[in-house]
């Protein structure tokens, strides 16, 4: 009677995380964002195709086991890191002991046409995972409008000045009306 007990109890707890799976699975497919997960060895477990998208990284390229020095070189090939992060840094932070803090950082690929923000932090067992948020359009958005409120001070500094020749010609023929009136 125990035996089918604790049976019918693993069976129900591998049904369980067999749900829990497909439930993870799917929502790594469905997010916006490129996700790679890394064990405490640096080796990749997991990932989701918007990865391969994001990084124009074949999918065959991507395979269980491989080593974070797979996704480095392929971020130095395509891309450039943002000030204050290089691939030994990014390097040293992937391969160093439990504790590290996360990790944010710009990468711009194909000539800065393509901006993504990179956020990498460490999982509970020692590996870590890795977002890829593609923020070209707020990046543009936020150049525009800075362009925008740069078009705008100017006009505003030159209308400025226009209006104080305006108010100095005013004054000027002012004092000469005056001066014609006294005269007379």
């Amino acid at each position: 009677d125990v035996t089918d007990i604790i049976r019918l109890e693993r069976q129900e707890r591998g049904k369980l995380l067999d749900d829990q799976a497909r439930v993870i699975r799917a929502t790594l497919d469905h997010i916006n964002q490129g996700v790679c997960i890394f064990d405490a060895g640096g080796r990749l477990q997991g990932w989701n195709q918007r990865l391969g998208v994001l990084l124009a990284i074949p999918l065959p390229r991507l395979r269980r086991g491989a080593g974070f020095d797979v996704l480095l070189d392929r971020l130095q090939e395509g891309g450039r890191f943002d000030a204050g992060v290089t691939a030994a840094a990014l390097t040293a932070w992937a391969v160093s002991a439990p504790g590290r803090a996360p990790l944010r950082f710009t990468l711009r690929r194909a000539g800065g046409e393509v901006i993504l923000d990179v956020f990498a932090q460490e999982m509970p067992d020692g590996g870590f995972v890795m977002s890829f948020t593609d923020v070209t359009a707020e990046q543009a958005a936020i150049e525009g409008l800075s362009r925008a409120n740069e078009t705008l001070e100017a006009r505003v500094t030159a209308r400025t000045l226009e209006l104080q020749d305006a108010l100095a010609q005013a004054e000027r023929a002012n004092a000469a009306r005056s001066r014609f009136v006294a005269a007379a």
